[in-house]
């Protein structure tokens, strides 16, 4: 599949499809490769969760999104943004730091499935350092559990979500 832009524009999506990411720098190195060759800097909360309504989230005309938050450290929001139909098109899952200010970033993995476009781009970063980003084919993490299944925990927060916003 062909894809158009520069890896920057890339960051800059992945980064801006949550309201708890400050915008990228200029310049973000993209690395391609295979979903087995990342590991998440930060691990998924086991906190019990809360549906959230997602705001300045990009949407498509007649899509939605919805979003469960795991609110105690480390701190993560899963984001599903779905279709006019309903059907998923992206997944994000940031953990760590949710802050928007730049003056406070600790450490961030965030998980981004572009389900409609057959990629994933995944990122580590650590403290105020640029991001380490991957683009790997969503099949390398679609069900991948070092990831924590984005598959089943996006299905967890369409069902629990959905109807909740």
């Amino acid at each position: 599949m062909k894809r158009s832009g520069s890896a920057a524009f890339l960051g800059g999506v992945l980064l801006a499809a949550c309201s708890v990411t400050p915008s990228p720098p200029v310049s973000v190195p993209l690395a391609r490769g295979s979903g087995e060759s990342f590991t998440p800097l930060v691990e998924a909360s086991p906190a019990d969760p809360r549906c959230v309504e997602p705001v300045n989230a990009p949407l498509g005309e007649g899509a939605h999104a919805v979003a469960l938050l795991y609110p105690d450290a480390p701190e993560r929001q899963v984001t599903v943004t779905l279709d006019r139909t309903g059907v998923p098109t992206k997944y994000l899952d940031v953990r760590g730091d949710l802050s928007e200010s730049d003056d406070r970033v600790q450490d961030r993995t965030t998980i981004g499935l572009f389900l409609d476009r057959g990629y994933a781009v995944l990122s580590n970063r650590e403290g105020q350092g640029p991001p380490d980003m991957l683009e790997v084919p969503l099949d390398d993490v679609f069900t991948s559990p070092r990831l924590g299944n984005p598959s089943e925990v996006m299905q967890r927060v369409v069902a629990t979500c959905a109807g909740a916003i």
